[in-house]
């Protein structure tokens, strides 16, 4: 269908970090806001950007764009904005243009930021007032519903190098941040993963002897090198450090770099002090694959100024 287009009527912008797990224990209950769960990661300040226009319109409808390409089929985004378009009593077109920083399908949070900036610029850009955490309660819904993520809403909503000490979305579930200061994350991409199809396929099995002790010991240390360890070993477990990250993974370690698996990609990521940037750049330089580099986000999602 071509629409006719003059003016938006009104314009709202959001941003969302991306985000990466370490370890993790899935909760699942007939009440979503219950459903999620616990363990560890941290958010980046790489991540999806969302501006969506409202225009005037006789028919309910939108279009959305990643990265200036259209039509694009994000599950996660069309269960937003549906879920949005719910709410209103006055047909809109939404015109949604996603920009993200962070490749899709390799386990840095994607699909939770998408879902999470695109309910923050609906909620602004349709007046609709909600407050921060039912907002956030839309994209954590539909994170769980399309089987995209289990806990990245609630962690790229808080930000920081976090604690899920108790599962759920964003008002439900508990989050402890534990301070980092100076640290960068450095991010080797090497192929996706459909974490669509690994959450679909209900056979997930993670034992609580394995997490939970995790969790109580990173509450205590606070001390992201014993994360990266908990990391390895957890992915160790899951026989995810055998496969193309096995060479990226022995290569940080015999450097002195503990790393492991971002969660769910063929990604391996460390998290190093600024001044050892440089010396863990050069380690990865003959590996194949797209490196990141961020500084690690402490802020969490936000609605933003047009001109930020």
């Amino acid at each position: 269908m071509t629409y006719q287009i003059a003016t938006p009527v009104a314009i709202s912008k959001a941003f969302s970090p991306g985000h990466i797990t370490g370890f993790f224990r899935k909760f699942q209950s007939k009440n979503y806001l219950e459903s999620g769960s616990t363990g560890a990661g941290i958010s980046i300040k790489k991540g999806v950007t969302t501006i969506v226009e409202k225009y005037d319109s006789l028919h309910y409808d939108y279009d959305i764009s990643l990265n200036g390409i259209n039509n694009y089929n994000g599950l996660v985004s069309k269960f937003v904005v549906k879920k949005y378009l719910q709410f209103l009593k006055t047909p809109v077109f939404l015109d949604i243009k996603h920009f993200t920083d962070i490749p899709i399908g390799y386990g840095i949070g994607s699909s939770g930021a998408a879902a999470l900036s695109l309910s923050y610029a609906l909620n602004e850009v349709l007046n609709l007032k909600f407050d921060k955490y039912k907002v956030a309660q839309i994209a954590h819904l539909a994170d769980l519903s399309c089987k995209t993520g289990l806990g990245s809403v609630i962690t790229e909503f808080f930000g920081g190098f976090e604690l899920r000490t108790s599962p759920g979305g964003p008002g439900v579930g508990t989050v402890k941040k534990i301070p980092l200061k100076g640290y960068k994350a450095i991010i080797l991409c090497i192929s996706p993963l459909s974490t669509h199809e690994i959450l679909s396929k209900n056979h997930l099995h993670i034992e609580p002897s394995i997490v939970d002790p995790m969790i109580e010991r990173l509450k205590l240390s606070g001390d992201i090198n014993e994360f990266l360890i908990m990391s390895n070993y957890f992915s160790e477990t899951l026989n995810l450090t055998h496969g193309v990250c096995k060479n990226a993974i022995l290569t940080l370690k015999n450097h002195g770099y503990n790393s492991s698996i971002a969660l769910f990609g063929n990604t391996v990521f460390t998290v190093v002090p600024s001044d050892e940037l440089k010396k863990v750049v050069d380690c990865l330089s003959s590996i194949d694959g797209q490196l990141i580099i961020s500084d690690i986000d402490d802020t969490g999602a936000s609605v933003l100024f047009h001109d930020e």
